[in-house]
């Protein structure tokens, strides 16, 4: 085959040679491409296992159109259909892929990942199309049912031919913003009420705008003392024909789980340059100050159940965002705090080397090799020296009993007085889980009444470092506030307390949020009546019944 020279003047050439040279190598082309056809189809037989057998997902863009400022999306409606035209479907989508009314181009049988642009056209945006290929076992058994659905707007067009013990895969659709803002303010009466709900377990029914709402739940109780209890709750109604559900996590709130937890605040005391990380809630309205040069700062959520905050000094101006950096909700539903606090309603699961009693005043001193020492309080004796064993330790006093405490703990110990407990100085982790994040040192101080931090005589002048959950039920208290330290006082933990001394001039105070306190709690610690929306996807699952209809 000659190329670039014309055909007639070829035969004057090469004359009678020229036609059976032509007719031959016809022939060795034709016989080539069979074969080549021959060998590509095997190949391809053998290699690429049948479609039933393989989990494909097409991710359709939407496809926008602006028409004089209005918005209208095409793919509006969820569409199933059954495997098999699914599978035609997948075949027809390889072989080509139409944009407009005409083939753009070829889409390779075996490519991980390929992707066509439309042409636009009277305002409308590019769109794309994308196979994944994510899974393929050609020996995988092919479970029944299979179903390929079309998802609402921009979720991905899913076709499956799951394999045996695959989870199913379902459509996805969004929550209308109507809807949003009526689960939003559902879930948030079950978090505040859900302990009031005792008809709970045989879960609620409700109608918004005529469409009626069921609500399911699942509790599931916390693992062990440390653990947190969390419900499930499945929210499913019928739209179009179509049952649609929407699941929700909410977890109970421990007291550990706020950086500080006021009960009642002292109008005398105020938030001048405090820092403080986490959740923030007071029962009541909360006092504060700030000046040109300093300001507090809230990097966590603020809740109060008053309906404003108290600025009792403005020096300069300060935005709402420059001191409530994680935002400020007032009017919330109060938080009680028990009236006692039981830490043993039950010790049938605990040993006798967990739990130490102290029937008078002690002091009592951690050591970092997973020990402490004691000493009865005006005794002339040496003390004793004892290890923390087991999974949790709890040192507790009997009524009337106070305790005071230092030193570098290293284990999970909880330290409960019915009356009193002092801090006379560092009270540290052997492990810093600021620096160490897989830590496992967890402390908890828990009193009825008080939890005071001592005078200066006794910790001595400088910096004071607390790292343990705090839960004063009467009050927080900072002896000697008035002394001109000018010294930080570091909680790197939580502080709950029915209400709090000052802490300046003596100390200025950061309370640091301890992040490990989101999933896990110091053992037995106080627990509170409230949940909070732990996850929630804003979407509706279309359940796999109403898709084989």
């Amino acid at each position: 085959m000659y190329v670039g020279v014309d055909y007639a003047e070829g035969a004057k050439q090469y004359g009678a040679m020229r036609r059976p040279i032509s007719i031959a190598m016809f022939l060795s082309v034709v016989l080539h491409v069979a074969l080549f056809m021959v060998a590509d189809w095997l190949i391809g037989y053998s290699a690429e296992p049948p479609i039933s057998r393989s989990l494909h997902v097409i991710s359709l863009q939407t496809l926008v159109t602006e028409n004089a400022g209005s918005r209208s999306e095409i793919f509006e409606d969820r569409k199933a259909v059954k495997v098999a035209d699914a599978q035609q479907k997948l075949a027809e989508l390889r072989k080509t892929v139409l944009t407009g009314n005409r083939v753009e181009q070829e889409l390779p049988a075996k490519s991980a990942a390929a992707a066509v642009n439309r042409q636009p056209a009277a305002g409308l945006e590019r769109a794309s199309a994308h196979i994944t290929e994510i899974a393929a076992s050609r020996d995988a058994a092919v479970a029944s049912p299979e179903v390929a659905t079309t998802e609402l707007q921009k979720a991905p067009l899913v076709m499956t031919g799951a394999a045996r013990n695959e989870p199913p895969v379902y459509a996805m659709a969004r929550v209308s913003p109507r809807q949003e803002t009526m689960l939003k303010r559902k879930f948030r009466e079950l978090t505040e009420n859900f302990h009031n709900m005792p008809d709970i377990a045989d879960g609620l029914t409700w109608k918004h705008k005529g469409q009626e709402y069921q609500a399911e739940f699942t509790r599931l109780s916390a693992s062990d003392d440390m653990g947190i209890e969390r419900i499930a709750v499945v929210v499913s109604t019928e739209e179009n024909g179509k049952r649609l559900s929407t699941e929700m996590h909410m977890k109970r709130l421990s007291f550990s789980n706020y950086a500080q937890f006021i009960n009642r605040w002292d109008s005398d005391v105020q938030i001048h340059d405090d820092e403080l990380d986490g959740r923030f809630h007071s029962n009541t309205e909360i006092s504060l100050a700030y000046s040109r040069k300093t300001r507090p700062q809230f990097r966590g959520q603020v809740t109060t159940s008053a309906r404003r905050v108290n600025f009792s000094q403005r020096l300069g101006y300060a935005s709402r965002e420059q001191i409530f950096l994680g935002g400020l909700q007032t009017g919330v539903k109060a938080i009680r705090l028990p009236k006692h606090f039981l830490p043993f309603p039950d010790e049938s699961d605990l040993t006798d080397e967990q739990v130490h009693r102290f029937q008078e005043d002690a002091r009592i001193t951690f050591n970092s090799d997973g020990s402490y020492e004691w000493q009865a309080i005006g005794s002339a004796g040496s003390g004793q020296r004892v290890s923390l064993v087991g999974d949790y330790c709890f040192l507790v006093a009997n009524k009337d009993v106070n305790l005071h405490v230092k030193g570098s703990v290293n284990g999970k110990v909880l330290i409960y007085s019915p009356e009193r407990i002092i801090i006379e100085g560092d009270l540290v982790y052997a492990q810093d889980p600021a620096v160490t994040p897989d830590a496992d040192d967890y402390l908890g101080l828990a009193s009825d009444k008080y939890v005071e931090v001592a005078p200066p005589d006794v910790t001595g002048p400088g910096d004071l470092i607390i790292n343990a959950a705090i839960y004063a039920k009467r009050r927080f208290t900072v002896k000697g506030y008035r002394f001109k330290g000018e010294a930080l006082l570091h909680i790197y933990g939580s502080l709950t307390a029915g209400t709090l001394s000052a802490t300046e001039p003596r100390y200025a105070t950061r309370i640091e949020f301890d992040q490990r306190l989101e999933q896990l709690r110091p053992p037995r610690f106080p627990m509170t009546d409230r949940y909070a929306i732990e996850s929630w996807n804003n979407s509706w699952t279309v359940e796999p019944d109403t898709l084989l209809h």
